[in-house]
């Protein structure tokens, strides 16, 4: 199966990076050294998958000095991209790293001008009918205009998605993968006025059986940081649960551990890995990400240490 996909990474940012023996707010920290590069969902993505030998195409917002630099940290490493110009700039996310915690400071996002939204879909429908695969990462911009993405023809797409806002009419169409984490569940649960009671041993099993049942989603992953990562899917009907703990390990930099699951479960599914496969194969991704400073520093030699530890660990949920 073809490894191409074209990511929507709609909403980039200018990352600053400070690294701290220990962060205390409200004092004065001065910082040895401050590491800034090219981040977002759709950026962390894509280059995670590229390194994994996936052939991304990233189609993004950029605007001002921050998105030039960004255009061209990406296009040195190699991976595609589809850039939609726009006179605001783009934004800055500044994150301190600290005793394993991180804290993040996001500036707003752009305001898309009505003619930005006319760039993107002219541009988008340069694509559209030659993809096969889409995956949409994170959130959109201010002012994205939803149904001019909306009105698109789905057939024959299969749809990967990794966002909670914005993305009904998505689902309704039918996703071959909704990624999301514990609070963004609770989010759709209520969404779709799905009990929420979580005391119940039995909380995963109906709450999930609920919500595939009600839309088209081939596989919904649930992750929470340490606990477990949790995968459902009916066939034929029939509920299928899968968990699997991530091992203890010496976090370095946690920020983008959710998008390089995702660019995992997009490999293994270009790879025509099994369900049980794709969990062990973005798992061990996702866990590699973390004892690095960058996403796209992981070493592919510790993702196979990581999927031979554990592949004998994953648990059926009854």
């Amino acid at each position: 199966m073809s490894q191409e996909v074209l990511i929507l990474g709609l909403n980039p940012a200018w990352q600053r990076l400070f690294f701290l023996d220990k962060f205390t707010p409200g004092t004065v920290h001065r910082i040895p050294k401050v590491e800034e590069y090219a981040s977002g969902k759709g950026i962390n993505c894509g280059r995670v998958l590229q390194l994994l030998g996936g052939a991304p195409l990233l189609m993004h917002f950029l605007g001002a000095n921050f998105g030039s630099r960004i255009f061209d940290e990406l296009s040195a490493c190699g991976l595609n991209q589809a850039p939609v110009w726009i006179k605001e700039p783009t934004r800055i996310c500044t994150t301190v790293v600290s005793e394993g915690d991180t804290t993040e400071l996001i500036e707003p996002s752009p305001i898309l001008a009505e003619n930005e939204n006319e760039d993107f879909i002219q541009t988008l429908n340069e694509y559209w009918n030659s993809t096969q695969r889409v995956a949409l990462c994170g959130s959109f911009p201010q002012g994205f205009n939803l149904g001019n993405i909306n009105a698109l023809d789905f057939a024959g797409k299969r749809v990967f998605v990794d966002a909670i806002e914005g993305i009904d009419e998505w689902l309704e169409k039918g996703v071959e993968l909704l990624k999301i984490n514990l609070q963004e569940y609770s989010k759709l649960l209520l969404r779709l006025g799905i009990p929420q009671v979580m005391s119940s041993p039995q909380f995963w099993k109906m709450s999930a059986t609920a919500v595939l049942e009600r839309l088209p989603i081939k596989n919904l992953v649930v992750t929470d940081e340490d606990s477990p990562v949790r995968a459902f899917r009916l066939v034929e009907k029939k509920f299928q649960g899968l968990q699997l703990q991530p091992p203890t390990i010496e976090v370095k930099n946690d920020i983008g551990a959710g998008d390089s699951f995702f660019a995992g479960w997009l490999y293994a599914d270009g790879a025509a890995m099994d369900f049980e496969e794709s969990l062990v194969k973005a798992t061990a991704v996702a866990v590699a990400r973390c004892e690095v400073d960058r996403p796209w520093n992981l070493s592919l030699e510790r993702i196979a240490e990581l999927e031979q530890e554990l592949a004998p660990q994953v648990e059926k949920i009854e």
